[in-house]
C-alpha cells in the first residue's frame, strides 16, 4: 500500500490497482526444507501446509496458517473499500479514524513477508544449529517455485490475454510479470494483476536465500561451537533488518515522490520484514522459550503496538517508515506462538480456519481479477459513503474462495506433483529403483 491514501496509481487502464501483498500471501506461504510425511494439525501434509512444512520430528508445528486467510480477506475488504470511492473528488467511504483503520490493512502485507522469512529460514537455522548442511539452495528455490509459480503464471497469462486481445498488446507488461521484474517499472508494477508486485518481492528474497545457503553451510563447517554456528545463521537476517531503514532514509532525503511506485514497493523497502521473520526463526532454534505470562504480555504488546501504529500513521511519504515498525510489532505478537512448544489453543487448529488458511495464497492472487470481472458486469452497488463497500467485499470474496479451492485441487496441485520428481536431498527421483534390485540379485545367481 502506498504511503499516501489520497493518491493511488492505476493498476491497469480499466481497473483499480493492488496496494497490498501476497503472499503471500502464501505471501507468505512458505515451504520449509525439513518437511516430514506426518500430517499436521491442519489435516494436510506438510507439502500442502506451508507452516507445517517446516516441522521436523523434534520441532513443533506452528498453527499459523490461518493468518494467511485473515490477511488475504483483509486485503479483499480493503480493495472493496478502495473500489467504493465516490463523488467528483473520489472521496473514500470513511473519514477520520475509520479511514485510518482501513488504510492500516496494509500491515497484513508486512505480515506475509514476516511469515515467509520465518518459514524459509527455520530449516536453514535448524541445520546450522545442529552443525549439518541444509538442503541446497537449488532445492529450496525449486520447492518454492513449484508451490507458487503454477497459479501465478496461469493468472498472468489469462488476465494479460483477456486485457490485450490485439497483438502484440503490452508485451513488456507480460515479459516483466513473467520475469518478476515489473516491480522495477512505475508503469507496469500494478498492471495485469496488482497483487503480483508482492510475489515479485518474495521471489527476489527466495533467490537471495537460495544463494546464501552455500555460504551458510561453509560458515557452519568452520564454526566450532553452537554459538558460532548460530552467529553464522544470523548474518543475513541482521543485514536485511538494516537494509530497509537505510534505503528509506536515502529515498526520503533524495525527495523521491510517493508516485514512484518502484521505489516504495521494491525488495529493498521490505527487506526488514523478511529479516525480522528470519530473526524470529533463529530465536526459536536457539531454544528461546517463553512462559504463559510472558507470551500473553508479548501478544498484548504486539497487538497494541499495531493498533497504535495504524492510528498514528501519517498519510504521507513519511508513513513508509511504518512498514518496518509493523513488521517488528508483528514479530512481537507472533513470538507468543513461535517461542512456545505447545500445546496451542485448539481454536488455532480449527479445521475451517486451517482450510481457509490453505487457500490464502489463491484468494489473495485471484481476488483482483474477480473484482475486475464482476465490476465489468455491473454487479457491484454504486459507490457511496459508508458501509456499502462490505457488499462488494462479500461479492468478491465468495467466488475468490471458490476459485482458490478449485486452484488448490488443480493448478496448484500440479505444482505439488512436480516435487515428486526429486528426493528430499534434491537429487532426481529414481522411479525404477524397485526394478533394479531384482535384476541385480538375478545376475548374482547366474
Amino acid at each position: 500500500m502506498s504511503s499516501t491514501l489520497t493518491s493511488r496509481p492505476t493498476a491497469h487502464p480499466d481497473t483499480t490497482q493492488d496496494t497490498s501483498q501476497d503472499t503471500s500471501q502464501d505471501t507468505s506461504q512458505g515451504a520449509g526444507q525439513d518437511a516430514t510425511p506426518a500430517t499436521g494439525a491442519t489435516g494436510r501434509t506438510p507439502s500442502q501446509d506451508p507452516v507445517a512444512a517446516t516441522a521436523s520430528p523434534s520441532s513443533p508445528v506452528y498453527p499459523l496458517g490461518w493468518l494467511r486467510a485473515l490477511a488475504a480477506l483483509s486485503v479483499v475488504t480493503f480493495h472493496a473499500y478502495q473500489n467504493n470511492r465516490s463523488g467528483p473528488d473520489s472521496a473514500w467511504p470513511f473519514s477520520g479514524i475509520g479511514h485510518q483503520l482501513m488504510g492500516g490493512t496494509d500491515l497484513f502485507v508486512d505480515m506475509f513477508f514476516v511469515l515467509s522469512g520465518l518459514v524459509l529460514w527455520l530449516p536453514i537455522a535448524r541445520a546450522a544449529e545442529r552443525g549439518v548442511a541444509s538442503r541446497s539452495g537449488r532445492t529450496l528455490l525449486y520447492r518454492r517455485m513449484a508451490r507458487l509459480l503454477p497459479l501465478y503464471v496461469v493468472l498472468v497469462l489469462l488476465v494479460w490475454s483477456l486485457t490485450n486481445p490485439t497483438f502484440p498488446g503490452h508485451w513488456v507488461d507480460l515479459v516483466t510479470h513473467l520475469t518478476f521484474t515489473h516491480i522495477y517499472s512505475d508503469q507496469y508494477i500494478f498492471w495485469t494483476n496488482g497483487p503480483a508486485w508482492s510475489l515479485a518481492v518474495e521471489f527476489h528474497f527466495y533467490v537471495l536465500v537460495a544463494l546464501s545457503v552455500p555460504l551458510v553451510n561453509a560458515g557452519v563447517r568452520r564454526a566450532t561451537t553452537r554459538r558460532g554456528r548460530l552467529a553464522v545463521a544470523s548474518a543475513l537476517p541482521a543485514a536485511l533488518v538494516v537494509v530497509s531503514p537505510v534505503y528509506l532514509a536515502w529515498a526520503m532525503l533524495a525527495g523521491v515522490p510517493h508516485t514512484d511506485w518502484s521505489t516504495w514497493f521494491s525488495p529493498l523497502s521490505r527487506a526488514t520484514d523478511f529479516g525480522l521473520g528470519m530473526g524470529l526463526a533463529l530465536l526459536a532454534v536457539a531454544g528461546v522459550r517463553l512462559g504463559g505470562a510472558a507470551r500473553g504480555a508479548l501478544l498484548a504488546l504486539g497487538l497494541g503496538a499495531l493498533l497504535a501504529l495504524v492510528i498514528t500513521r501519517p498519510l504521507s511519504v513519511a508513513g513508509e517508515w511504518w512498514h518496518p515498525l509493523y513488521a517488528l510489532a508483528i514479530c512481537v505478537a507472533l513470538s507468543s506462538i513461535v517461542l512456545h512448544d505447545g500445546p496451542y489453543p485448539s481454536w488455532l487448529s480449527w479445521r475451517p480456519l486451517a482450510w481457509l488458511g490453505g487457500l490464502g495464497y489463491g484468494i489473495y492472487l485471484i481476488h483482483e481479477p474477480v473484482m475486475r470481472f464482476l465490476g465489468s458486469l455491473g454487479l457491484f452497488p454504486d459507490p457511496a459513503p459508508g458501509w456499502r463497500f462490505l457488499v462488494t467485499a462479500v461479492l468478491v470474496a465468495v467466488p475468490s474462495v471458490a476459485l482458490a479451492w478449485v486452484s488448490s485441487r488443480t493448478v496448484e496441485a500440479a505444482g505439488q506433483r512436480m516435487l515428486g520428481l526429486m528426493e528430499r536431498d534434491g537429487s532426481p527421483r529414481d522411479f525404477y529403483a524397485h526394478l533394479e534390485e531384482p535384476a541385480t540379485a538375478g545376475s548374482r545367481r547366474a
